[in-house]
């Protein structure tokens, strides 16, 4: 009796026992959490999930089934959406590789969210790694987080949280960026090889803790005050990330060895460093530094990352110009060489030799890696005109055996150096301390932004009309601050041959650009530039709703002429979910390209879709600054005349266009209008009239 009772309250109470969700190879993240209730565990069976998740109910933990973050993969759908994205408290992501976000968008963020957990995950080539917004008590722990556009870890007014045991490394921007965030805690984190800085600390964050970590960059800090912020712990016994018998501070190294930790004494060997580690520009230091114990080998330490270094036995010369390479790197197991800016593998051995034949500035780059993660190093190379007829068309581009050394001899144009998919994202000095929502200019401004002038010339001090094809792998005329992300694609032109390059990173909006050619000019780079609004080039953008603005230049400057190339071709892609959200049909996109100090639009065709793409191609006289726009489909919504009142029958614009009834409809609705006054009037007189004889005869 009393078990029946029990149970019957039990079930009249509501209470619900979690659930376990599995989630197979094929099916989908975000049904399952839309079919979650607070407290259920999503279990994802290894494989590719792609697809952008929003996680808006509490209490769920969201994690891979085997816990392995390289087999179990979420890939953005749309690159300008968040990949993972949470908007609720307790919950926990683990066991996930993220990827494939945009600037500003990052592989996982919390916003407004509280104590939720992102433990064991791997997050690569998006905007920002991890990123919490206004989100409190949070745990960061465990992750790799690496190879991102912009940052690898972003605070923005987040409080209260800890980031351990993460690695943050070549992430282009900053490893960590702490804008306007309070009371966090960082310990045990690996920050190591990011372009800008490893850690960034705005004027804004204060009483953040920051001990036990290993910082290798060429700039480990920026470290701009704030208030009760510390550097180091106290000095207690245990075992710190590099293997020292004590907890203090951090370790502070650089690439080239040459780091503070690195050759700072420490005469008492207990692996803290003689004097306090002082930030520059900063009223803070680090009072208890790390340094490397003398004559020890301590079991459990740091993993060793490699450090590339090379030398080059010229850096200058007439073409065909030999230069021997040879690797310097420390702590590399594996090495590749890229001598032409082509992002191929040229060679692998310790030391080469490469014969330039073709004038040009390249910059040749070495990657070396170990189990723990990779560097570069690059050296730019710059082959002069031996004399003014020389030409490259009878290279071959093949490798030569000289001796009993392999020798690489290769073709190039006017190469810029710069790697297959280059993104600029935010330019030092306008990062922003409380994330992308809520911009705030910093008060570190880069050189490169203080030098540059708004009003530079374009080719020498021309006017800014592009014309058939300007710019070209010499250097493109767009100003860099304005281009946003930019691919690279190059290939060998001969004459009569189709032409076609490929743009396979998925960097921009432009699948291809190819042509028929007309004339031999060997291996030539094609460079698409996406921008971050309108091109300095062009006075103003087309009309329509513009969906990208892109410049696309092809060999040296004048190469794609119609002397030179003939019936090209761009083949670009639109996303579905911007063509939804601004309600424009595929037939209605447009390509057009600036030309003759005008806009020209483009035939367009069509040419397939998947799930998020719709694929098109255009046909091209040359090669200068184009933009994608699209026509609004008004034909579904109803225009009411102005000034009427609610309820007032609406016209379809369409329709009265269509059948050339629109004036004629406004006159006759006018007339009609006039005929009912008068009729109404007639009718009211003899109303009255009749009234009056009915009063006449009772009389």
């Amino acid at each position: 009796m009393l078990l029946a009772v029990f149970l019957i309250l039990i079930s009249g109470s509501g209470i619900v026992t979690a659930a376990e969700i599995s989630v197979q190879p094929g099916g989908s993240i975000q049904i399952a959490v839309n079919n979650a209730t607070s407290g259920d565990e999503i279990i994802v069976k290894p494989g590719t999930y792609t697809e952008n998740v929003v996680i808006n109910t509490d209490s769920l933990v969201v994690r891979s089934e085997s816990g392995d973050p390289e087999n179990t993969i979420i890939k953005a759908r749309s690159s300008g959406a968040h990949a993972l994205s949470v908007q609720a408290d307790n919950v926990r992501i683990s066991g996930f590789k993220i990827t494939g976000t945009k600037t500003s968008y990052a592989g996982i963020q919390l916003s407004g969210c509280n104590n939720c957990i992102i433990e064991n995950n791997k997050l690569s080539n998006n905007g920002y790694g991890i990123y919490l917004l206004s989100s409190r008590r949070s745990t960061v722990s465990n992750n790799i987080v690496t190879n991102n556009g912009d940052y690898g870890i972003v605070l923005a007014s987040s409080t209260g949280s800890t980031l351990s045991g993460n690695t943050a490394s070549n992430n282009n921007g900053r490893g960590v960026h702490l804008g306007t965030s309070d009371g966090n805690t960082l310990s045990g984190n690996t920050i190591a090889s990011n372009g800008i800085s490893g850690l960034y600390v705005c004027p804004k964050s204060d009483n953040n803790l920051f001990f036990n970590n290993y910082l290798v960059n060429t700039v480990n800090a920026e470290i701009k005050n704030g208030t009760g912020n510390s550097y180091s712990t106290e000095k207690t016994t245990g075992k710190n990330i590099i293997g020292g018998p004590y907890l203090g501070g951090n370790f502070w190294g650089k690439p080239d060895g040459s780091g503070f930790s690195e050759t700072t004494p420490d005469a008492d060997e207990d692996g803290m460093a003689d004097i306090a580690y002082s930030f520059e520009n900063s009223i803070y230091a680090d009072s208890l530094p790390l340094v490397s114990v003398t004559g020890k080998t301590i079991e459990g330490s740091s993993p060793v990352l490699p450090v590339a270094n090379l030398e080059a036995s010229l850096t200058n010369g007439p073409a065909p110009l030999s230069v021997r390479f040879t690797d310097l790197s420390k702590n590399a197991v594996d090495r590749e060489w890229d001598f032409n800016n082509d992002e191929k593998t040229d060679s692998i051995d310790k030391s080469t030799v490469y014969i330039y034949a073709t004038p040009g500035t390249y910059t040749a780059k070495l990657t070396v890696s170990n189990d723990n993660g990779t560097d570069l190093k690059t050296a730019t190379i710059t082959v002069t005109d031996k004399n003014e007829d020389s030409s490259g068309d009878s290279k071959t581009g093949s490798n030569e055996i000289i001796g009993s050394e392999t020798v690489s001899a290769g073709i190039g144009s006017d190469g810029t150096g710069e790697s297959e998919v280059v993104d600029t994202g935010p330019e030092d000095g306008e990062v922003i301390d409380d994330g992308p929502r809520n911009n705030e200019t910093s008060d570190s401004v880069s050189e490169e932004g203080a030098n540059s002038d708004d009003s530079e010339s374009i080719n020498g001090g021309s006017s800014r009309s592009s014309s058939s094809s300007s710019g070209g792998a010499g250097g493109s005329p767009e100003p860099a601050r304005n281009v946003e992300v930019k691919e690279l694609s190059q290939v060998f032109i001969t004459n009569g041959k189709e032409v076609k390059f490929d743009f396979t990173k998925n960097a921009t909006c432009v699948v291809s650009v190819g042509f028929d050619a007309k004339k031999t000019a060997g291996k030539t780079i094609t460079i698409v530039e996406v921008l971050k609004g309108k091109s300095a080039l062009v006075p103003e953008l087309p009309e329509g709703e513009v969906y990208e603005s892109f410049n696309v230049w092809v060999g040296n400057s004048g190469f794609a002429s119609s002397e030179n190339i003939e019936n090209s071709v761009i083949c670009f892609k639109v996303e579905k979910a911007w063509m939804q959200e601004n309600r424009i049909e595929s037939s209605a996109i447009a390509l057009n390209r600036y030309d003759d100090e005008k806009w020209e639009q483009l035939p367009v065709t069509i040419l397939k879709e998947d799930d998020e793409f719709t694929y098109f191609t255009a046909e091209s006289t040359g090669f200068s600054s184009f933009a994608i726009t699209g026509k609004v489909n008004i034909s579904s919504e109803n225009v009411t005349e102005s000034g009427s009142e609610p309820g007032t029958r609406s016209v379809d614009l369409k329709d009265a266009e269509s059948t050339g009834l629109t004036a004629e409809m406004s006159e006759q609705e006018k007339s009609m209008s006039q005929g009912f006054e008068i009729f109404s009037g007639i009718t009211g007189l003899l109303s009255e009239w009749i009234e009056h004889i009915r009063a006449w005869a009772k009389v």
